[in-house]
């Protein structure tokens, strides 16, 4: 007998009821495919505008300040305009290149306008003096020009190629920057950049900070060393606290819909499971008359749902990436949106459920083995 018990295993079922045990795979596989195309869909909504928003800003700061004027010290718009500028970049050439500074840049700017899956938001078009100036940021920020050519005269202004694709199939790109400014080139950068050369008369003059990649420079005390006095700084932290205001409700909505779709689907594979368990209960009271213990069908249940969890997570990881994949290729890449196809955020919501799962397969199967009886207690 013991050399019988020795062969108690989930595999001849598995291998012998293949109809059965594909439909529970297929069942479980789909279950992790929606999960994770949920968590997918909802969690990429606000990744773009974090790329836009507070990416570019483990590289730069920027700062802003009256620099000592009064507009109405100054008779004309243009006088006052020349003397910020000549200020703007004198406080940028003394700011000391030390501490993680790289380097300091005067500019202007507009928006050019992105638009996500849902929502939209507008990125910041820094507009430089010159060329050299766009050069410079250019190679900061690891950006390569792909087509058309660089900045070299007022007016003109490039683009990262994602910006240009989200508003291929609409008029808005320039719709914040009007006639005056023209795309003469397209960079390939992590970031969705968008800088040029200024027209004469831009006005909001601030001073862009170059840092070292991931650098914690106080932005602040840097601009002190240049005469002036900062009105407000931009920088990673400020930019991360104004993007989860703006879009940190959309945790909440990922988590809610991941339980309510979770709940559903995990109720329609419950009763399929139900149904796996409840074509076992001859086998098994046939086991139980040759002389196995409930216990040892009940180990012998369980491995067989946990080959049949393990392989669908197998399953379901190739469906999951198949699925994100033609979403990455078909709806967001044509529209300039960038989402990371790997999201591991969902991977412990995936778990927990099935952990769940696993848990719910408990009760059909401990109602199994209180209904198992020997063949002769069911003839009599």
């Amino acid at each position: 007998m013991n050399k019988e018990r020795s062969k108690l295993s989930p595999w001849p079922y598995i291998r012998n009821n293949r109809v059965r045990t594909t439909v529970l795979i297929i069942s479980l596989s789909v279950f992790m495919l929606m999960i994770y195309t949920v968590n997918y869909v909802i969690g990429g909504i606000g990744e773009p505008f974090y790329q836009s928003d507070v990416a570019p800003f483990d590289r730069q700061q920027i700062i802003s300040s009256d620099l000592g004027m009064v507009r109405s010290d100054y008779a004309t718009d243009e006088e006052y305009l020349m003397e910020a500028w000549k200020r703007a970049r004198s406080a940028c050439e003394s700011i000391p290149r030390q501490d993680g500074v790289v380097d300091a840049k005067a500019f202007a700017w507009q928006d050019v306008p992105m638009n996500s899956v849902i929502g939209s938001t507008s990125v910041n078009c820094y507009l430089f003096e010159e060329a050299k100036d766009c050069e410079d940021y250019i190679s900061h920020m690891d950006a390569k020009l792909v087509s058309g050519r660089m900045p070299e005269k007022a007016g003109e202004i490039v683009l990262e190629k994602r910006l240009i694709n989200n508003h291929k199939n609409d008029n808005d790109l320039m719709k914040y920057m009007g006639t005056s400014y023209e795309v003469v080139g397209t960079v390939k950068s992590d970031y969705y950049l968008a800088f040029g050369i200024a027209q004469p008369g831009e006005n909001d003059i601030n001073e862009l900070l170059l840092i070292e990649d991931g650098k914690n420079v106080d932005a602040w005390e840097a601009f002190k060393k240049s005469g002036y006095e900062a009105s407000w700084v931009q920088n990673k932290t400020s930019s991360l606290r104004n993007h989860e205001e703006s879009i940190g409700a959309m945790d909440t909505v990922q988590t809610l819909l991941t339980v309510v779709s979770g709940a559903l689907l995990l109720i329609c594979v419950s009763v399929v499971l139900s149904l796996h368990i409840m074509d076992r209960h001859n086998e098994w009271c046939l086991l139980h008359s040759i002389g196995f213990s409930t216990g040892e069908i009940y180990v012998m249940a369980l491995k067989e749902i946990l080959i049949c969890v393990a392989i669908s997570l197998v399953a379901g990881s190739i469906l999951s990436f198949i699925a994100v994949f033609g979403l990455h290729t078909c709806l967001y890449e044509p529209i300039g949106v960038a989402i990371k196809l790997w999201r591991g955020d969902a991977i412990p919501r995936i778990l927990a459920v099935f952990l769940v799962l696993i848990g719910v397969a408990q009760i059909p199967i401990f109602s199994g083995m209180r209904k198992i009886q020997t063949i002769d207690a069911i003839e009599s």
